[in-house]
């Protein structure tokens, strides 16, 4: 999906973090949160790719923080996802695109490294099947498996 330069990711990474320090609608903050997620399952798959594996672990973990950080600012608005759903939906969009490819980054690397990624797909997936069942409350959630 990226294939623009490192460098230039990296920029992009840097002009999120500082417009996610200017923005304090939730919504704008959600998609600032997607954005600097996408950026890092693509420095992710550079990592898994370039078998640096300390690298891949520090951008799992600054991922999971984003992601964290975009439900809680959504589940923290005030809200409600059922009529207003700007931002849930969005980041519900996001989060099943990116099982897919955190899932094509597993399959880079060896039964060894394989462990975090695939921890940390379950903790998106539990954090898009939150998003779900707020924003279509009282429906089957069984049926929203990828």
């Amino acid at each position: 999906m990226f294939s623009e330069p490192r460098d230039e990711r990296l920029r992009r990474f840097d002009r999120a973090q500082a417009q996610l320090r200017r923005t304090t609608d939730p919504v704008g903050r959600t998609k600032v949160y997607i954005r600097i997620s996408e950026l890092l399952i693509s420095f992710m798959g550079d990592s898994a790719r370039a078998g640096d594996f300390e690298q891949l672990d520090e951008h799992v973990e600054e991922y999971r923080v984003a992601v964290t950080e975009a439900r809680d600012t959504m589940v923290n608005s005030g809200r409600d996802p059922a009529r207003r759903s700007a931002g849930f939906r969005e980041l519900e969009i996001a989060l099943r695109q990116h099982v897919r490819r955190l899932d094509d980054i597993g399959s880079l690397l060896t039964f060894d490294y394989r462990e975090p990624i695939e921890e940390l797909i379950t903790e998106v997936s539990e954090i898009r099947d939150e998003l779900i069942k707020a924003l279509f409350p009282g429906q089957n959630a069984n049926s929203t498996t990828t």
